[in-house]
């Protein structure tokens, strides 16, 4: 197959209502022991990106062992049973490729990208580290420390540690509220056959997808990955404990930060709900972009923030409508007052078509752009397993988003910014919330 760039202007067709279908499309195949393959073949790109994911995060942790997912994660880089972490570091730099990992709240993943030519050596080094990791109590106490000292750089950085406090409370009781890291406490005290435990778990084929975009083909991917297949059998399919959102607003005093962290948020919906692409525009037009409500308002006229953004986070079966700002101690009380006179402004009058065509334009925009990285399809091909069941054709984005009215973000303002689905965390001067009004967002428009 020849590429031919004209077949980008498939994508960038005007704004007719709709996308065509992409030239590109991706396959899928479950094995016999549920383990889930997803790869796109792209041709003309000389380099393969491939990943390994895991489903289950922090959020089907105990509370006792906090952190032991992210633990592993940093032990797999550690050395398998054969190879040294020096040796890997070596290999991976000699092909030079890049390798990476992350845990978050409801996976983790492991992803490299190399040429073509280092695909077979790479993925199998990658499988290795993922399935026969040495885990030596060496390094297990030597990563160890190295994780205290990452849990007290999230404290001391106020952003962060405000959100670990923020999803506490917004989830109390519920593995979700638990910090990815984990807390000092847990972290001292897991041990190996716990990790070991863990680690049987995560890599239960059921558990397991692969992705991978670029030279590549499915059937390729399946061959690499063979010899490993037949060694893994299930110990546990990871199924999430249903997580309420719990309204309330809770501060905390710190007298030694310059800032108070604020966050706002809105009890919001699934990351598979079908009205996430209204909720993707909303929060654009509201704290995406630098001509968004919000930093329009609270910045550029008031000067009350540096920063400020609002976000759409959906998780497996819950989400969150997010405002997050850093306020001087003296102007965090009127940042928040002017922070809710927006979000009033918004459910009252609703949105101007300009707002929502520089929302549409940017967010399509941004995502045309991403089919160029590999990385970001690969990563687009596990969370659409993850949470979806099967890869999205990309046209099937552009064309919620396009298809987004000014009826539906405002019925949905109405309906998500309510003091009754709200969550506030303050991290600083705790008497900012003091004679604040929330009820004014509390009424039937």
């Amino acid at each position: 197959m020849v590429f031919n760039p004209k077949d980008l202007r498939r994508f960038s067709s005007p704004r007719k209502g709709t996308f065509k279908k992409s030239i590109l499309m991706s396959e899928r195949k479950k094995l016999k022991n549920g383990l889930t393959i997803v790869s796109e073949n792209i041709p003309f790109f000389p380099s393969v990106t491939a990943g390994i994911w895991l489903k289950g995060g922090s959020r089907t942790e105990k509370e006792s062992e906090n952190g032991i997912t992210h633990f592993i994660e940093h032990l797999l880089f550690k050395g398998t049973k054969e190879l040294s972490y020096s040796q890997i570091y070596k290999t991976f730099d000699r092909m030079g490729g890049a390798i990476d990992a992350f845990t978050s709240r409801e996976m983790m993943g492991f992803y490299l990208r190399v040429q073509k030519k280092n695909f077979e050596e790479a993925f199998n080094l990658l499988c290795q580290m993922v399935i026969h990791p040495a885990f030596k109590e060496e390094e297990i106490e030597r990563e160890r420390g190295v994780i205290l000292e990452e849990i007290n750089m999230v404290k001391d950085n106020p952003s962060e540690f405000a959100v670990d406090l923020f999803m506490e409370n917004v989830y109390k009781g519920n593995a979700l509220s638990l910090p990815i890291q984990g807390k000092e406490k847990s972290v001292k005290q897991i041990k190996r056959k716990q990790i070991l435990q863990r680690h049987r778990e995560l890599i239960s084929p059921s558990n397991i997808i692969i992705t991978a975009t670029g030279e590549i083909t499915l059937k390729e991917i399946e061959e690499s990955f063979k010899k490993y297949s037949g060694e893994l059998c299930d110990q546990r399919r990871y199924r999430f404990e249903e997580a309420k959102f719990q309204p309330g607003i809770k501060s905390y005093q710190n007298n030694h930060l310059e800032q108070t962290q604020i966050i706002i948020a809105f009890e919001s919906e699934k990351a598979s709900s079908e009205k996430r692409s209204i909720l993707t525009v909303m929060a654009n037009i509201l704290g995406g972009t630098m001509s968004s409500r919000l930093f329009t308002e609270i910045r550029e006229k008031l000067g009350l923030v540096y920063n400020i953004s609002a976000d759409n986070i959906g998780q497996f079966d819950t989400g969150l409508f997010a405002i997050q700002a850093a306020s001087s101690n003296e102007n965090a009380s009127k940042t928040i007052k002017e922070i809710i006179k927006v979000l009033y402004d918004f459910c009252e009058k609703g949105t101007s078509k300009e707002e929502i065509e520089i929302a549409k334009e940017n967010l399509i925009g941004g995502t045309i752009l991403s089919l160029e990285s590999t990385s970001a399809r690969m990563g687009r091909l596990a969370r659409d397993e993850i949470y979806f069941g099967k890869p999205l054709p990309i046209e099937n984005l552009l064309n919620g988003i396009e298809k987004v009215k000014e009826t539906e973000i405002l019925k949905c303002a109405r309906y998500i910014f309510n003091p009754k689905r709200m969550n506030i965390a303050i991290l600083g001067e705790k008497q900012s919330l003091k004679g604040i009004d929330f009820s004014i967002l509390d009424r039937k428009w």
